[in-house]
């Protein structure tokens, strides 16, 4: 069985504290032997690295953890906190050696033995280094582990300091006063850049910066996703490996709760492909200012509270005393069993909303209607051989009419329903076809009296 990423995580922390603690035990041993300040400071530093690599073990295990009702975004940054303490660690190293050195170098030369088995320890040191630093680069980007790459990167800049060491040594020996000092204050310096590129990561992280390249590419997506108009804000924070994103997008006033929830939904989905594993949030908002005046007084009739549904909008713009004026009507539905009077009281709303919205001096008149309940029907098609031959006729009548297929007739209480497909050219504008559409529902509402509604699926050719 495959390990779990958390549990492959901890192994490679466990592995790395163990060659470490074995490693400054070695280190501390050439000290003792050669009172270099040189390999002192390597000492330290793997002393420090144990410290460093037990909070790494720690953090990984935190990390693994779920969200929770004290931490909603989950634990992730126990990674980044385990790095920025590291980063605290190694500049106490770097304080602590750079001072050392340059009071050596200002002082008289120190006496540094240089036995042969410093040297081979040494080496067995930075070879070792150099293998666990790989093992553990690999194992923080198969489990996308701030801490594990955190150590990586410490341990990475170990074998460059125990390279410049055993140069230190070398030249010791061969007679080279105050080698030993400058090549610690060498160290310090590279320990030191090591623990800004550390700490400066992690700080990023644990202040929320935003990934410059993700946040780009994100905002990229959000305005593919269908039904968007705009995109109008993008906030990310995280790591490239676990990103948090905030979107705002503009869709159009008069779309449904469903619709806006399949538009939030195509979001994600962009933002998913261009940045995998992204945890996003999207808010939809309406816009207005592209909006026609026919959606605006259908966006603000719809947000009154009782209706349920508006339709048939009109707007009439006419010129009265040398001043444009707007007539509105539509219809609005509200619930069936709603009395005269609250009727009138929501129609009141409506048009108070909609005069809000466009401005003074609109006219509004609305029809208020029941909102149908679900009628019992049945198939009647089979029955009715010759409203079917009456609908394809009517259609057929139409010169941009191509065909009339799948008619489907059905029986309720208010009447009979007539369904059916018809094809037509595709270049053909819809208003075109609705004319059409019109005029065939015109023709069987007058052959049949018993048809209550018409409905025609035009499809193109």
């Amino acid at each position: 069985m495959k390990p779990s990423p958390t549990r492959a995580a901890e192994r490679a922390a466990r592995a790395a504290l163990f060659i470490t603690a074995t490693l400054a035990a070695a280190k501390i041993a050439v000290w003792l032997a050669t009172a270099s300040l040189a390999v002192l400071s390597q000492a330290l530093d793997s002393l420090l690295d144990m410290v460093a690599l037990a909070l790494v073990y720690l953090a990984v295990r935190i990390a693994s953890r779920p969200a929770d009702q004290s931490h909603h975004y989950g634990h992730g940054k126990a990674e980044n906190l385990a790095a920025f303490a590291q980063t605290i660690f190694l500049g106490i190293i770097v304080a602590g050696v750079a001072i050392e050195a340059i009071r050596r170098l200002g002082s008289e030369a120190s006496a540094v033995e240089t036995p042969a088995y410093a040297f081979a320890l040494l080496a067995l040191s930075g070879i070792t280094d150099a293998i666990r630093a790989v093992v553990l680069t690999r194992a923080a980007r198969r489990e996308r582990s701030e801490a594990l790459g955190a150590g990586a990167l410490n341990i990475a800049t170990d074998v460059g300091t125990v390279i410049v060491v055993l140069v230190s040594l070398a030249l010791t020996r061969m007679g080279v006063e105050r080698a030993d000092p400058f090549g610690g204050l060498v160290i310090a310096v590279a320990v030191a850049v090591a623990a800004y590129r550390l700490g400066r990561r992690s700080v990023d992280v644990l202040m929320d910066r935003a990934p410059d390249l993700p946040a780009k590419a994100i905002g990229e997506a959000a305005a593919r996703a269908g039904g968007v108009t705009e995109t109008r804000r993008v906030r990310v924070r995280g790591t490239s490996d676990h990103l948090f994103a905030d979107i705002t997008v503009a869709a159009g006033r008069t779309a449904s709760l469903e619709r806006a929830h399949d538009i939030a939904e195509a979001v994600e989905q962009e933002i998913r492909a261009v940045a995998p594993g992204t945890d996003v949030v999207v808010h939809v908002e309406p816009v207005s200012e592209t909006s026609e005046l026919i959606e605006r007084a259908q966006a603000a009739a719809s947000r009154v509270d009782g209706v349920r549904e508006v339709h048939n909008v009109l707007v009439h713009a006419f010129q009265e005393d040398g001043h444009r004026r707007l007539h509105v009507t539509l219809h609005a539905k509200v619930f069936n069993d709603t009395s005269l009077g609250d009727a009138h009281a929501l129609s009141d709303a409506v048009e108070d909303s909609v005069v809000r919205e466009l401005g003074p001096g609109v006219r509004v008149d609305t029809h208020i209607e029941p909102l149908k309940k679900t009628a019992a029907g049945r198939d009647v098609t089979a029955d009715q051989a010759e409203l079917c031959a009456a609908v394809e006729k009517a259609a057929l009548e139409e010169t941009d009419v191509v065909d009339c297929h799948e008619v489907l007739i059905t029986s309720s209480d208010e009447g009979l329903v007539v369904v059916a497909h018809v094809t037509g050219r595709g270049d053909l504008p819809l208003s075109r076809l609705h004319e059409a559409s019109d005029r065939i529902e015109k023709r069987i509402h007058e052959e049949r009296s018993d048809v209550a509604a018409v409905v025609l699926h035009f499809e193109p050719a």
